[in-house]
């Protein structure tokens, strides 16, 4: 019983002097990570304003108006939800 306790002891003695030696790791790899999470959502952004002048070529190409500016709002939404996660990322940087 004895050894099990000491065991289980170790073990969790372990595993805080892992995370104590963690907690020293993270801003440096959280900061990458968020520039890199910025990086891609700008590039998402300006792909997604790209092809918000597609919806036109559609609309020309015989698409119904209504399901053409269905496609616009819900593009405008995303555009609008990248925008806000990208300024919330940098502000965290």
């Amino acid at each position: 019983m004895k050894k099990y306790v000491l065991i289980f002891t170790m073990m969790v003695f372990s595993v805080s002097m892992l995370g104590a030696s963690y907690a020293l790791v993270p801003p440096v790899q959280a900061a990458d990570h968020n520039m890199a999470q910025v990086q891609l959502i700008l590039k998402k952004l300006r792909s997604s304003m790209a092809n918000m002048k597609d919806f036109d070529e559609l609309e020309e190409a015989g698409m119904d108006k209504t399901d053409v500016d269905r496609l616009r709002k819900a593009m405008k939404g995303k555009i609008k939800q990248m925008t806000s996660d990208a300024v919330d990322l940098i502000r965290v940087l």
